[in-house]
């Protein structure tokens, strides 16, 4: 299931502190005389663009440095003025921390989420995944911690339901198979090394169809470095949702051909089980829909998974 336009109540332009607003202004030379906020995504930081009386458009970020998801932005910021000019991600203008306050402002590209249901649209999607695999092997951020390092402790989902009661609505098929399916995740690990810059969140809301047909990436807050054929796969669900088969996508796209499908299955099974027990946690105050977006897509992978082993 792509992001839902609904999915998130999102801070606004004019909920920012007077001052803040008017730094982001003088740095920007111009008055801001109007604010889109971006819908989509599952943050409810500020995600607008912003349209100067002088004519030029930009796209600004912000979140209180005192919000839990603090962290993450300083991250992706980080991130994005340490990625090489080269990557197909917009341009960071400049952050900015004041009044306990953090802001980005990046360039303004026209555009809209791309459809996987689309043909030319996935074609393109595809395309920069491999440019992305290509371009960012071996990473240019080498002190970013391993995959491994990063959500090691997080994709344990089918583990923690064999260790405990599982959920009482857990599917028949993961019920049945859960020692095994905790068996599988437990091996995701082996397969996942490598020396590629990951993005680790691929989602239609976090790219960008331009005007000429080609794809941006956008958010890297998750950064970390592992196999190239990662990030494609983190996808996969997103895909198949829209019916289409996603195994012979896997056998023919260049950053996936060449990997052991034990590797490939044993990540999605740990995917599977990550979504399956987050969706079961209190939804986010501001961001209401996001454990129906990751029940879905449990469901989407688990159902996937079940035909891909045969279980």
């Amino acid at each position: 299931m792509d992001g839902d336009d609904n999915s998130v109540n999102r801070i606004r332009w004019d909920e920012l502190p007077g001052t803040v607003r008017a730094e982001v202004e003088h740095r920007l030379g111009s008055q801001v005389r109007a604010a889109t906020t971006q819908a989509g995504g599952f943050s409810h930081g500020l995600a607008a663009r912003l349209e100067l009386r002088d004519g030029q458009n930009f796209f600004a970020k912000a979140i209180s440095t005192d919000d839990s998801l603090a962290v993450m932005y300083r991250t992706e910021l980080e991130t994005a003025a340490r990625l090489p000019p080269t990557v197909p991600t917009p341009a960071l203008r400049f952050t900015l921390d004041a009044r306990g306050w953090l802001v980005a402002v990046f360039d303004y590209v026209p555009g809209r989420h791309p459809r996987l249901d689309r043909r030319a649209e996935l074609a393109a999607v595809l395309a920069t995944i491999e440019r992305l695999a290509i371009m960012l092997t071996p990473s240019p951020l080498p002190d970013l911690p391993t995959i491994v390092q990063h959500y090691g402790r997080q994709l344990q989902g089918w583990r923690r339901f064999a260790e405990h009661e599982p959920p009482a609505d857990l599917d028949g098929w993961s019920r049945r198979n859960l020692d095994e399916l905790a068996e599988l995740e437990s091996t995701w690990t082996d397969h996942a090394a490598g020396e590629t810059l990951l993005h680790t969140d691929l989602r239609p809301d976090n790219m960008l169809l331009q005007l000429d047909g080609s794809v941006m990436v956008l958010d890297w807050a998750w950064p970390c470095r592992g196999a190239a054929w990662i990030d494609l796969v983190a996808l996969t669900p997103n895909i198949v949702a829209h019916g289409i088969d996603v195994d012979e996508l896997l056998a023919t796209h260049p950053t996936t051909s060449g990997v052991d499908p034990a590797a490939v299955s044993a990540f999605l099974c740990a995917l599977a089980g990550y979504w399956a027990m987050k969706s079961r946690e209190p939804a986010p105050p501001r961001s209401p829909w996001l454990r129906r977006y990751q029940a879905h897509s449990a469901q989407v992978t688990a159902n996937w998974l079940s035909r891909r082993l045969g279980w």
